[in-house]
């Protein structure tokens, strides 16, 4: 397209078609843009405006190739924390479990912060803005009501005839005793971890239920804490 030179009117014919050169955007980058476009040639002003928005363009596309990066790096590093935390869980590490919550809660942070970059580039490459927030996914709560209820002696209604009997149905009641507080330990473990995983599982993109899930788990650690020292 061969650039023009507007006319004492300011008016620009090409090709049949009229431009008025003095209507155009409002928008000093839009009236740039259209008078390039219809192929007047650009003034240093045009030149200047429309080379900062090329770069402003490009700084946009860094900013989401580099929150795609924090995903990546988010996601390999989430399952790295939840495998350890299992593995804390299952060796009732108590010291150890709140580093590594930490760290999920710190990935969860690193994130919120880098899609809320990620939607102002999008708004700046005219892609939009965010989808409608859908409702919050439930966040499955455990209290010690949910629990396998550890037996007493007052469960046990069988009389005894002798002493021998008696001591018998006690050694009885504190195996099943301690088969069910472990029971209650593995029970919030697993609850931990499975939150874990769900956290993971969206890439921590899911803020809000990400965040009711963080504090779940730490409610949730407490309680296996209770758990432990029932032991």
């Amino acid at each position: 397209m061969t650039l023009l030179e507007p006319d004492t009117d300011g008016q620009l014919v090409q090709e049949d078609d009229c431009v008025d050169l003095f209507d155009l955007a409002g928008d000093p980058l839009d009236a740039a843009v259209a008078r390039l476009k219809a192929g007047v040639k650009p003034t240093a002003e045009d030149i200047a405006l429309l080379t900062e928005a090329a770069r402003t363009a490009q700084r946009a596309f860094e900013e989401v190739g580099a929150a795609n990066d924090v995903l990546d790096d988010a996601s390999d590093l989430g399952e790295d924390l939840t495998t350890a935390l299992a593995e804390t869980l299952r060796r009732r590490d108590r010291a150890e479990a709140p580093a590594l919550l930490g760290a999920l809660r710190a990935q969860a942070a690193r994130v919120e912060r880098s899609e809320a970059v990620r939607t102002i580039a999008n708004r700046v490459l005219g892609n939009g803005g965010p989808d409608e927030p859908a409702a919050l996914a439930p966040v499955p709560a455990l209290t010690p009501a949910l629990l396998p209820r550890v037996p007493s002696v007052y469960d046990d209604e069988e009389a005894g005839a002798s002493l021998a009997d008696l001591w018998e149905r006690q050694e009885r009641l504190e195996r099943v005793q301690d088969r069910v507080r472990g029971e209650r330990v593995e029970h919030v473990a697993a609850h931990l971890v499975a939150l874990a995983e769900r956290i993971v599982d969206r890439a921590f993109l899911d803020a809000r239920f990400t965040r009711a899930a963080l504090d779940e788990m730490d409610r949730a650690y407490a309680l296996w804490c209770v758990c432990l020292d029932e032991g």
